[in-house]
Protein backbone atom coordinates (compact mmCIF):
# COMPACT_ATOMS: atom_id res chain seq x y z
CA UNK A 1 0.00 0.00 0.00
CA UNK A 2 1.40 3.52 -0.89
CA UNK A 3 1.29 6.24 1.48
CA UNK A 4 0.10 8.34 -1.13
CA UNK A 5 -3.24 6.27 -1.80
CA UNK A 6 -3.79 6.13 1.92
CA UNK A 7 -6.63 9.43 1.60
CA UNK A 8 -8.51 7.48 -0.60
CA UNK A 9 -8.74 4.86 1.82
CA UNK A 10 -9.33 6.90 4.94
CA UNK A 11 -11.84 8.88 3.32
CA UNK A 12 -13.23 6.29 1.49
CA UNK A 13 -14.02 3.86 4.52
CA UNK A 14 -15.49 7.33 5.82
CA UNK A 15 -18.08 7.23 3.21
CA UNK A 16 -18.83 3.62 3.35
CA UNK A 17 -19.31 4.40 7.47
CA UNK A 18 -21.81 6.85 7.07
CA UNK A 19 -23.78 4.91 4.16
CA UNK A 20 -23.38 1.88 6.58
CA UNK A 21 -25.27 4.39 9.81
CA UNK A 22 -27.74 5.66 7.27
CA UNK A 23 -28.82 2.22 6.38
CA UNK A 24 -28.42 0.76 9.89
CA UNK A 25 -31.09 3.61 11.17
CA UNK A 26 -33.47 2.85 8.28
CA UNK A 27 -33.34 -1.16 8.65
CA UNK A 28 -33.42 -0.57 12.37
CA UNK A 29 -36.98 1.52 12.00
CA UNK A 30 -38.12 -1.85 10.38
CA UNK A 31 -36.71 -4.58 12.05
CA UNK A 32 -36.37 -3.42 15.78
CA UNK A 33 -33.41 -2.23 17.91
CA UNK A 34 -32.33 -5.69 19.29
CA UNK A 35 -31.49 -6.95 15.43
CA UNK A 36 -29.54 -3.86 14.25
CA UNK A 37 -27.71 -3.89 17.39
CA UNK A 38 -26.79 -7.63 17.38
CA UNK A 39 -26.43 -7.70 13.04
CA UNK A 40 -24.60 -4.54 12.95
CA UNK A 41 -23.36 -2.42 15.68
CA UNK A 42 -22.84 -5.13 18.01
CA UNK A 43 -21.09 -7.13 14.72
CA UNK A 44 -17.69 -7.53 14.74
CA UNK A 45 -17.66 -6.22 11.07
CA UNK A 46 -19.07 -3.13 12.10
CA UNK A 47 -16.18 -2.80 14.95
CA UNK A 48 -13.30 -3.84 12.51
CA UNK A 49 -14.28 -0.97 9.83
CA UNK A 50 -14.34 1.42 12.98
CA UNK A 51 -10.52 0.13 13.78
CA UNK A 52 -9.90 0.35 10.03
CA UNK A 53 -10.36 3.83 9.58
CA UNK A 54 -9.16 5.23 12.72
CA UNK A 55 -5.56 3.21 11.50
CA UNK A 56 -6.06 4.58 8.12
CA UNK A 57 -6.87 8.52 9.08
CA UNK A 58 -3.75 8.00 11.87
CA UNK A 59 -1.28 7.01 8.98
CA UNK A 60 -2.71 9.57 6.56
CA UNK A 61 -1.96 11.87 9.40
CA UNK A 62 1.63 10.79 9.41
CA UNK A 63 2.01 10.54 5.77
CA UNK A 64 0.87 14.20 5.51
CA UNK A 65 3.23 15.51 7.89
CA UNK A 66 0.29 17.25 10.10
CA UNK A 67 2.18 16.32 12.76
CA UNK A 68 4.24 19.54 12.17
CA UNK A 69 0.91 21.47 13.37
CA UNK A 70 0.40 20.61 16.87
CA UNK A 71 -2.97 22.08 17.27
CA UNK A 72 -4.19 19.71 13.94
CA UNK A 73 -2.85 16.56 14.97
CA UNK A 74 -4.21 16.56 18.45
CA UNK A 75 -7.86 17.37 17.29
CA UNK A 76 -7.19 14.17 14.82
CA UNK A 77 -5.47 12.09 17.85
CA UNK A 78 -8.60 13.21 20.07
CA UNK A 79 -11.02 11.48 17.47
CA UNK A 80 -8.73 8.25 17.03
CA UNK A 81 -8.38 8.43 21.44
CA UNK A 82 -11.91 8.44 21.27
CA UNK A 83 -13.09 5.33 18.77
CA UNK A 84 -10.28 3.59 21.45
CA UNK A 85 -11.85 4.18 24.10
CA UNK A 86 -15.03 2.79 22.18
CA UNK A 87 -13.14 -0.38 21.57
CA UNK A 88 -12.07 -0.49 25.05
CA UNK A 89 -15.29 -0.18 26.08
CA UNK A 90 -16.67 -2.83 23.75
CA UNK A 91 -13.98 -5.42 24.71
CA UNK A 92 -13.95 -5.13 28.45
CA UNK A 93 -17.28 -3.01 29.98
CA UNK A 94 -19.70 -5.24 32.02
CA UNK A 95 -23.25 -3.68 32.09
CA UNK A 96 -26.45 -5.76 33.09
CA UNK A 97 -29.28 -5.29 35.54
CA UNK A 98 -30.56 -5.30 38.86
CA UNK A 99 -34.18 -5.98 39.98
CA UNK A 100 -34.53 -5.66 43.71
CA UNK A 101 -37.59 -5.62 46.12
CA UNK A 102 -37.49 -2.84 49.58
CA UNK A 103 -36.13 -4.87 51.97
CA UNK A 104 -34.11 -7.42 49.69
CA UNK A 105 -30.55 -7.96 49.16
CA UNK A 106 -28.77 -9.06 46.12
CA UNK A 107 -25.33 -9.74 44.77
CA UNK A 108 -26.49 -10.42 41.30
CA UNK A 109 -27.06 -8.99 38.30
CA UNK A 110 -28.25 -10.00 35.11
CA UNK A 111 -26.10 -9.15 31.76
CA UNK A 112 -27.55 -6.87 28.51
CA UNK A 113 -26.33 -9.47 26.24
CA UNK A 114 -26.70 -12.89 28.43
CA UNK A 115 -29.57 -14.30 30.35
CA UNK A 116 -26.73 -15.99 32.86
CA UNK A 117 -26.52 -13.71 36.60
CA UNK A 118 -23.01 -12.76 37.34
CA UNK A 119 -21.85 -12.01 40.72
CA UNK A 120 -20.85 -8.41 41.93
CA UNK A 121 -17.89 -8.53 45.13
CA UNK A 122 -20.28 -6.65 47.35
CA UNK A 123 -24.23 -6.84 48.49
CA UNK A 124 -26.88 -4.75 47.98
CA UNK A 125 -29.90 -3.74 50.04
CA UNK A 126 -32.82 -1.68 48.57
CA UNK A 127 -33.54 0.21 51.95
CA UNK A 128 -36.32 2.44 50.14
CA UNK A 129 -37.31 3.37 47.07
CA UNK A 130 -39.32 6.74 46.65
CA UNK A 131 -41.13 8.58 44.06
CA UNK A 132 -41.16 12.83 43.83
CA UNK A 133 -44.22 14.10 41.89
CA UNK A 134 -44.41 17.68 40.92
CA UNK A 135 -46.46 19.47 42.84
CA UNK A 136 -50.39 18.88 42.34
CA UNK A 137 -49.80 16.47 39.83
CA UNK A 138 -48.89 12.49 39.54
CA UNK A 139 -46.25 13.76 37.53
CA UNK A 140 -43.13 12.14 38.76
CA UNK A 141 -40.37 14.56 39.61
CA UNK A 142 -37.75 11.94 40.14
CA UNK A 143 -37.29 8.69 41.21
CA UNK A 144 -34.77 7.77 44.26
CA UNK A 145 -33.55 4.52 45.24
CA UNK A 146 -32.07 4.38 48.49
CA UNK A 147 -29.09 1.74 48.77
CA UNK A 148 -27.25 -0.29 51.62
CA UNK A 149 -23.99 -1.63 49.89
CA UNK A 150 -22.10 -3.53 52.39
CA UNK A 151 -22.29 -0.81 55.30
CA UNK A 152 -22.70 2.33 53.22
CA UNK A 153 -25.85 4.12 52.71
CA UNK A 154 -25.88 5.75 49.02
CA UNK A 155 -28.86 6.90 46.82
CA UNK A 156 -29.52 6.68 43.17
CA UNK A 157 -31.81 8.51 40.95
CA UNK A 158 -32.39 10.27 37.76
CA UNK A 159 -29.05 11.84 36.85
CA UNK A 160 -27.70 10.92 40.03
CA UNK A 161 -25.05 7.42 40.10
CA UNK A 162 -23.49 5.87 42.17
CA UNK A 163 -20.01 4.77 42.04
CA UNK A 164 -18.56 1.84 43.95
CA UNK A 165 -15.39 -0.26 43.37
CA UNK A 166 -15.52 0.94 39.50
CA UNK A 167 -19.35 -0.32 39.58
CA UNK A 168 -21.88 2.34 38.92
CA UNK A 169 -25.73 2.06 39.57
CA UNK A 170 -28.28 3.99 37.48
CA UNK A 171 -31.76 4.54 38.09
CA UNK A 172 -33.10 2.68 35.12
CA UNK A 173 -37.33 1.66 36.16
CA UNK A 174 -39.64 0.26 38.83
CA UNK A 175 -41.99 -1.44 40.00
CA UNK A 176 -45.79 -0.51 39.73
CA UNK A 177 -46.64 -0.85 43.35
CA UNK A 178 -43.40 1.33 43.90
CA UNK A 179 -42.13 -1.24 46.37
CA UNK A 180 -38.94 -2.43 43.73
CA UNK A 181 -36.24 -0.98 41.74
CA UNK A 182 -34.12 -2.31 38.16
CA UNK A 183 -30.68 -0.37 38.63
CA UNK A 184 -28.56 -0.53 36.08
CA UNK A 185 -25.04 -1.32 36.64
CA UNK A 186 -21.81 -0.84 34.64
CA UNK A 187 -18.19 -1.48 35.05
CA UNK A 188 -16.20 0.37 32.53
CA UNK A 189 -13.12 1.18 34.44
CA UNK A 190 -10.79 1.39 31.27
CA UNK A 191 -12.93 2.68 28.48
CA UNK A 192 -14.96 6.18 29.61
CA UNK A 193 -11.43 6.89 30.74
CA UNK A 194 -9.96 6.76 27.63
CA UNK A 195 -12.81 8.08 25.98
CA UNK A 196 -13.08 11.30 28.29
CA UNK A 197 -9.75 12.36 27.65
CA UNK A 198 -10.30 12.11 24.05
CA UNK A 199 -13.49 14.58 24.68
CA UNK A 200 -10.97 16.70 27.10
CA UNK A 201 -8.25 16.85 24.15
CA UNK A 202 -11.10 17.18 21.09
CA UNK A 203 -12.52 20.28 23.00
CA UNK A 204 -8.85 21.97 23.85
CA UNK A 205 -8.16 21.36 20.09
CA UNK A 206 -10.81 22.86 18.64
CA UNK A 207 -11.05 25.83 21.02
CA UNK A 208 -7.63 26.97 20.19
CA UNK A 209 -8.72 26.49 16.07
CA UNK A 210 -11.34 28.82 16.66
CA UNK A 211 -9.27 31.18 18.19
CA UNK A 212 -6.71 31.17 16.09
CA UNK A 213 -8.97 31.48 13.01
CA UNK A 214 -12.09 33.66 14.18
CA UNK A 215 -10.11 36.02 17.54
CA UNK A 216 -12.57 38.65 18.42
CA UNK A 217 -15.04 37.47 15.85
CA UNK A 218 -15.70 34.14 17.96
CA UNK A 219 -17.63 36.13 21.33
CA UNK A 220 -20.50 37.07 18.59
CA UNK A 221 -21.11 33.60 18.19
CA UNK A 222 -20.91 33.07 21.58
CA UNK A 223 -23.58 35.65 22.13
CA UNK A 224 -26.34 34.04 20.66
CA UNK A 225 -25.03 30.47 22.35
CA UNK A 226 -25.68 31.85 25.65
CA UNK A 227 -28.52 33.49 25.16
CA UNK A 228 -30.19 29.66 24.01
CA UNK A 229 -28.20 28.62 26.93
CA UNK A 230 -30.59 31.00 29.89
CA UNK A 231 -33.26 30.26 28.31
CA UNK A 232 -33.19 26.59 27.88
CA UNK A 233 -31.90 26.60 31.55
CA UNK A 234 -35.19 28.33 32.59
CA UNK A 235 -37.43 25.46 31.42
CA UNK A 236 -38.81 23.08 33.87
CA UNK A 237 -39.19 20.24 32.18
CA UNK A 238 -41.73 17.47 33.40
CA UNK A 239 -39.93 14.47 32.27
CA UNK A 240 -37.31 13.20 35.09
CA UNK A 241 -34.25 12.68 33.05
CA UNK A 242 -34.57 16.08 30.89
CA UNK A 243 -34.43 17.36 34.73
CA UNK A 244 -30.55 18.43 34.02
CA UNK A 245 -28.32 21.01 33.67
CA UNK A 246 -26.98 18.97 30.91
CA UNK A 247 -30.26 19.67 29.17
CA UNK A 248 -29.22 23.54 28.30
CA UNK A 249 -26.02 22.82 27.54
CA UNK A 250 -26.22 20.24 24.82
CA UNK A 251 -29.81 21.71 23.39
CA UNK A 252 -27.90 25.51 23.19
CA UNK A 253 -24.99 24.01 21.24
CA UNK A 254 -26.73 21.73 19.19
CA UNK A 255 -29.00 24.49 18.10
CA UNK A 256 -26.69 27.38 17.67
CA UNK A 257 -24.65 24.73 15.32
CA UNK A 258 -27.80 23.79 13.41
CA UNK A 259 -28.46 27.40 12.85
CA UNK A 260 -24.99 27.93 11.82
CA UNK A 261 -25.10 25.69 8.91
CA UNK A 262 -28.49 26.93 7.64
CA UNK A 263 -27.05 30.16 7.20
CA UNK A 264 -24.37 28.58 5.06
CA UNK A 265 -26.62 26.86 3.16
CA UNK A 266 -28.57 29.68 2.29
CA UNK A 267 -25.51 31.99 1.49
CA UNK A 268 -24.61 28.84 -0.49
CA UNK A 269 -27.34 28.69 -3.08
CA UNK A 270 -27.04 32.56 -2.84
CA UNK A 271 -23.74 31.97 -3.97
CA UNK A 272 -24.53 29.08 -6.60
CA UNK A 273 -26.87 31.43 -8.47
CA UNK A 274 -24.51 34.91 -8.43
CA UNK A 275 -21.75 34.33 -9.93
CA UNK A 276 -20.71 38.22 -8.20
CA UNK A 277 -21.29 36.55 -4.96
CA UNK A 278 -19.83 33.40 -5.07
CA UNK A 279 -16.29 34.15 -4.10
CA UNK A 280 -17.51 36.64 -1.42
CA UNK A 281 -19.71 33.87 0.36
CA UNK A 282 -17.11 31.13 -0.34
CA UNK A 283 -15.04 33.01 1.92
CA UNK A 284 -17.20 33.87 4.62
CA UNK A 285 -19.19 30.02 4.74
CA UNK A 286 -15.64 28.69 4.80
CA UNK A 287 -14.58 30.49 8.17
CA UNK A 288 -18.46 29.62 9.67
CA UNK A 289 -17.64 25.61 8.62
CA UNK A 290 -15.28 26.14 11.89
CA UNK A 291 -17.69 26.45 14.52
CA UNK A 292 -20.54 25.57 13.00
CA UNK A 293 -18.66 21.67 12.66
CA UNK A 294 -17.02 22.10 15.70
CA UNK A 295 -20.53 22.94 18.26
CA UNK A 296 -21.81 20.46 16.33
CA UNK A 297 -19.51 17.85 17.64
CA UNK A 298 -19.68 19.85 21.25
CA UNK A 299 -22.86 19.14 20.75
CA UNK A 300 -22.90 15.67 20.39
CA UNK A 301 -20.29 14.92 22.61
CA UNK A 302 -21.68 16.79 25.60
CA UNK A 303 -24.58 14.78 24.81
CA UNK A 304 -22.54 11.67 25.04
CA UNK A 305 -21.66 12.63 28.34
CA UNK A 306 -25.00 13.46 29.48
CA UNK A 307 -26.27 10.05 28.43
CA UNK A 308 -23.34 8.47 30.55
CA UNK A 309 -24.31 10.27 33.32
CA UNK A 310 -28.08 9.07 33.15
CA UNK A 311 -28.05 5.85 31.74
CA UNK A 312 -24.36 4.45 31.52
CA UNK A 313 -23.91 4.59 28.17
CA UNK A 314 -22.10 7.53 26.16
CA UNK A 315 -22.93 5.89 22.38
CA UNK A 316 -26.78 4.26 21.90
CA UNK A 317 -26.78 4.39 18.34
CA UNK A 318 -30.32 6.05 18.73
CA UNK A 319 -31.58 7.28 14.97
CA UNK A 320 -30.42 11.02 16.31
CA UNK A 321 -27.10 9.91 17.81
CA UNK A 322 -26.50 7.78 14.24
CA UNK A 323 -27.48 10.92 11.98
CA UNK A 324 -25.62 13.39 14.00
CA UNK A 325 -22.45 11.56 13.76
CA UNK A 326 -23.40 11.27 9.72
CA UNK A 327 -23.87 15.22 10.00
CA UNK A 328 -20.66 15.34 11.29
CA UNK A 329 -18.77 13.25 9.35
CA UNK A 330 -20.14 14.94 5.70
CA UNK A 331 -19.41 18.30 6.88
CA UNK A 332 -15.61 17.37 8.02
CA UNK A 333 -15.10 16.30 4.43
CA UNK A 334 -14.70 19.62 3.00
CA UNK A 335 -12.41 20.85 5.83
CA UNK A 336 -10.22 18.82 4.22
CA UNK A 337 -9.37 21.35 1.69
CA UNK A 338 -5.44 20.57 1.42
CA UNK A 339 -6.55 16.87 0.96
CA UNK A 340 -9.51 17.70 -1.87
CA UNK A 341 -8.38 20.43 -4.37
CA UNK A 342 -12.51 20.81 -5.38
CA UNK A 343 -12.93 22.19 -2.05
CA UNK A 344 -10.92 25.10 -3.36
CA UNK A 345 -13.03 26.29 -5.88
CA UNK A 346 -16.53 28.45 -3.99
CA UNK A 347 -19.10 26.99 -6.76
CA UNK A 348 -18.63 23.44 -5.77
CA UNK A 349 -18.03 24.16 -1.65
CA UNK A 350 -21.27 25.32 -2.29
CA UNK A 351 -22.62 23.04 -4.19
CA UNK A 352 -21.67 20.29 -1.60
CA UNK A 353 -22.73 21.86 1.37
CA UNK A 354 -25.56 22.54 0.19
CA UNK A 355 -26.33 19.04 -0.40
CA UNK A 356 -24.83 18.06 3.22
CA UNK A 357 -28.20 20.30 4.48
CA UNK A 358 -29.93 16.88 3.38
CA UNK A 359 -28.24 15.01 6.29
CA UNK A 360 -29.26 17.90 8.81
CA UNK A 361 -32.63 17.96 7.44
CA UNK A 362 -33.05 13.98 8.30
CA UNK A 363 -31.51 14.45 11.32
CA UNK A 364 -33.94 17.24 13.01
CA UNK A 365 -36.90 16.27 11.35
CA UNK A 366 -36.84 12.93 9.40
CA UNK A 367 -35.66 11.33 13.22
CA UNK A 368 -38.84 12.54 14.50
CA UNK A 369 -41.40 11.69 11.73
CA UNK A 370 -40.27 8.75 10.39
CA UNK A 371 -37.19 6.59 12.13
CA UNK A 372 -38.10 7.40 15.82
CA UNK A 373 -35.89 6.24 18.85
CA UNK A 374 -35.30 8.20 22.45
CA UNK A 375 -34.87 11.85 20.65
CA UNK A 376 -38.57 11.68 18.89
CA UNK A 377 -40.62 14.14 20.53
CA UNK A 378 -43.45 13.92 18.04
Amino acid sequence: MKLKHTKWYAFGILIIISVVLAAASIIEKFSGTDFAADKIYGAWWFVVLWCIFAIMSFVYIISRSLYRNKIIFILHCAFVMILLGAFVTFLTAKRGYMHIRQGEISNTYIPEKNETSRNLPFDVKLVLFDIKYHPYTYEPADFISYLKINNEICSVSMNKIYSYKGYRFYQKDYDTDEMGTVLMINHDPYGISITYAGYFLLLLSMLIILLTKLRWKIFFIFIPLVLLWYYISQLNPMTPILRSPMLAIHVSIIMLSYALFVFITATGIIGILSQRLCAKLYKWNQTLLYPALFMLAAGIFTGAVWANISWGRYWGWDAKETWALITMLVYAIPMHRNSFLIFRNPLKFHVYCTCAFFAIVITFFGVSYFLGGIHSYV
